[in-house]
C-alpha cells in the first residue's frame, strides 16, 4: 500500500552554541502525527521560492507550520507590533509553495502561523497585536474555548464546542473571500478554524497547536488521520 507523502513547511535557528551553524527542522510533532495517520512526512526545507514547483510536485499535501510573524508588508499594513520576529525569506517561499500547491491542486492543511499566511495569501490581513491568546502554560494544557460550525469536518472530530491550547498573539483580521470561518473563540470572537469555500482549493486551516496534544488527546490525533487519509 502506498504512503501519501505530507510536505511539511520547514523553519530555520541558529545553533545554541555556534550562532554561524543554522538548523533546519521543523517541531517531531507534525512528523508523529503525519507517521501514526499511515502518511509520509517531507519536511520541507526555506528554500529560493523558484524550488516551490519541485517540492511540490514530490508531495501528495502540504502542512503549513507554526513559527515567525508574517511580514504585514504583504497586506499593505506597517508593523505594529513589540515582537520583532519577522522571516522574509520564510514568508516568499511559503507564499510561492501556497501558490504552486494550489496550482497543482494539491490539498493544504495549516497550523497557526501558516493559516494566517495562508489567509494573507489569499487576500486576508491580521490583527498584529491581540490579548489572552499565548498561554504561560504547559503545551498540554488547553487554555482557550472554542465553538466549532456544525456539519463540518472539524465537529466530527470535536463535537460543536472543545477546548484548545493557544501560542499566538496574531490572529485574522480580514478573512479572505475564497475563506469561511468554522470555527471561533466565543469569549472574543477570535477565529480560530477556517477552510476553503473555493472548490478549486482543498484547505483547512486552524489557529491551535493540535501537534503539541498527540500525547494527550485522541481528537487532536484524529485530526490528522483527518488531514493524511480525507483531506
Amino acid at each position: 500500500m502506498n504512503k501519501p507523502i505530507i510536505g511539511i513547511s520547514g523553519n530555520e535557528r541558529p545553533h545554541a552554541k555556534f550562532p554561524d551553524i543554522t538548523w533546519s527542522y521543523t517541531p517531531s510533532g507534525y512528523v508523529k502525527g503525519v507517521q501514526e495517520a499511515g502518511g509520509l512526512p517531507l519536511v520541507i526545507p526555506i528554500s529560493d521560492p523558484s524550488f516551490a514547483e519541485y517540492y511540490v510536485s514530490m508531495i501528495d499535501k502540504l502542512i503549513l507550520t507554526g513559527g515567525q510573524n508574517v511580514d504585514p508588508v504583504f497586506y499593505g499594513e506597517d508593523k505594529d507590533t513589540s515582537d520583532n520576529d519577522f522571516y522574509l525569506t520564510r514568508d516568499l517561499f511559503e507564499f510561492a509553495l501556497v501558490e504552486e500547491t494550489i496550482k497543482q491542486e494539491k490539498p493544504i492543511f495549516s497550523v497557526c502561523r501558516g493559516t494566517q499566511l495562508m489567509n494573507i495569501a489569499l487576500g486576508g490581513s491580521l490583527n498584529q497585536d491581540i490579548e489572552h491568546h499565548w498561554q504561560d502554560a504547559p503545551t498540554d494544557y488547553l487554555s482557550q474555548n472554542m465553538l466549532i460550525k456544525p456539519d463540518t469536518a472539524l465537529e466530527k472530530i470535536y463535537g460543536t464546542s472543545t477546548s484548545i491550547n493557544s501560542f499566538h498573539h496574531q490572529s485574522i483580521k480580514r478573512l479572505a473571500d475564497d475563506l469561511e470561518i468554522i470555527a471561533y473563540d466565543p469569549t472574543d470572537d477570535t477565529i480560530e478554524a477556517v477552510t476553503s469555500r473555493n472548490s478549486d482549493i482543498t484547505f483547512l486551516g486552524v489557529q491551535w497547536h493540535p501537534e503539541l496534544l498527540l500525547e494527550s488527546r485522541k481528537e487532536d490525533r484524529e485530526l490528522f488521520n483527518y488531514v493524511v487519509r480525507e483531506l
